[in-house]
């Protein structure tokens, strides 16, 4: 590839990245992912088969592993050149933004009381540092694939389901997702 195209590619990535960030936020205080108590089951969603049963109490998504998930959903979205994936994943950006939005503000919060004045830097380091990882996975063919289903079936799930299953969409969208999102602190 060109080093022109590879250019155009990032900007349109950084493009892309901006405004998914921007459908996420709004001006708040330090909110707290809304999470409730999961349906008994997740049945087949569109197009991807059976992905997971229901999440014991312990995999109820935190912030940080929502927040993960849109971020390498969103690299996938940039990066697969898979049309419908991008269409599924502006949809659930669209339909989880309430769920989306708590969960960078609680993120946004737990950096400033970890961090205080340098919250901001730290933060952004650490964001750079887990879309990285999500940009240079292993096997990208495995990762656009699981990608698109996940993106299909959070588009599709309501937002208490999604923030209960989020850590599972996680591993299987990358296997190494849970040591990049920790290394990301």
């Amino acid at each position: 590839m060109k080093r022109r195209d590879l250019l155009k590619g990032a900007g349109l990535a950084a493009t892309g990245s901006g405004l998914a960030l921007a459908g996420c936020m709004s001006g708040g205080g330090d909110d707290v992912a809304s999470i409730q108590a999961p349906p008994p089951a997740i049945g087949p969603g569109p197009g991807a088969g059976p992905i997971i049963e229901a999440p014991t109490p312990e995999e109820f998504a935190s912030a940080e592993t929502m927040w993960a998930l849109r971020g390498g959903l969103n690299v996938a979205a940039l990066q697969c050149q898979n049309g419908q994936l991008m269409r599924n994943y502006n949809q659930l950006i669209s339909r989880h933004k309430a769920l989306l939005n708590d969960a960078y503000q609680a993120q946004q919060a737990a950096y400033r009381e970890t961090h205080g004045t340098r919250w901001q830097a730290r933060h952004d380091s650490d964001m750079t540092r887990m879309y990285n990882g999500f940009a240079n996975v292993r096997d990208r063919r495995r990762f656009c694939a699981a990608a698109a289903g996940i993106a299909a079936d959070a588009a599709e799930m309501p937002s208490p389901r999604l923030a209960n299953v989020a850590g599972r969409m996680l591993r299987a969208l990358d296997p190494d997702a849970p040591a990049l999102v920790a290394s990301a602190r």
